[in-house]
């Protein structure tokens, strides 16, 4: 079972666009976003499990634009992969 977590990430100004084309570029990020408001980005990371997810959020916490992040693992609830595969662009059978 996939494992997903939800990294915001706080970064120097100017930065946030810079961090967010860095952290898409890291293998186990989904999506990365810049936001309005802070944390100046999100991203979606995923991994088989828990220890598969530490080495792209180790990835985002060492880039030299980010000062913070703070990380949500995903909680799945039965029957809402469909819609979890709809927001990120995914074909469900």
């Amino acid at each position: 079972m996939v494992v997903q977590a939800y990294v915001f990430v706080t970064t120097r100004n100017p930065g946030p666009r810079a961090a967010c084309r860095a952290i898409r570029k890291i293998p186990g990020v989904v999506r990365a976003d810049a936001l309005f408001g802070g944390p100046a980005v999100i991203a979606i990371v995923e991994g088989q499990d828990l220890a598969e997810m530490d080495a792209p959020i180790d990835a985002i916490v060492q880039l030299p634009m980010v000062i913070d992040t703070e990380t949500h693992v995903v909680r799945q609830i039965e029957g809402e992969d469909r819609v979890r595969d709809r927001i990120l662009g995914r074909r469900s059978p």
